[in-house]
């Protein structure tokens, strides 16, 4: 399997656990984010992430879109790209913020939430370069003369 499909494998996995994780309110602590929608399910999950129900849903669909298209080579590569692409303007979003109630409240962001989005975006955009079809496909997507 090219590693551009088990980064969608993979990354669609953690994230669709992480989405489930925020909806399990033992798993939330500190729930006083000022200003953040989403009582009953908003705090920092783990003690670490800013999270409510809207960021965890967010989770959930990036976890199944990773999980839908990892069995495709191209699917997985434009997967990479628009995560690449979505986290690092979720980054610049969270950096130029400047407080946790993103967005009128509606998207949590704290420092921990930066610098993994910092760090997913990186590698998604690393992977999507780096991906090359492989050898069987390419051979097959090319016309004979």
């Amino acid at each position: 399997m090219p590693f551009v499909q088990l980064f969608a494998l993979v990354l669609g996995a953690v994230y669709l656990l992480v989405g489930i994780a925020g909806f399990i309110p033992p798993l939330l602590f500190g729930g006083e984010l000022p200003g953040v929608i989403g009582e009953p399910f908003k705090g920092l999950l783990l003690g670490l992430f800013a999270v409510n129900w809207f960021h965890s849903l967010a989770h959930l669909a990036i976890g199944a879109a990773g999980l839908a298209v990892y069995r495709s080579f191209t699917g997985s590569r434009s997967y990479a790209l628009v995560i690449g692409l979505a986290y690092a303007a979720l980054f610049l979003l969270g950096i130029f913020s400047g407080s946790v109630a993103t967005l009128g409240g509606l998207l949590p962001l704290n420092g921990f939430d930066n610098a993994l989005h910092a760090a997913t975006a990186l590698v998604a955009l690393v992977i999507f370069f780096a991906a090359r079809m492989p050898e069987a496909e390419r051979g097959a997507a090319q016309p004979r003369a």
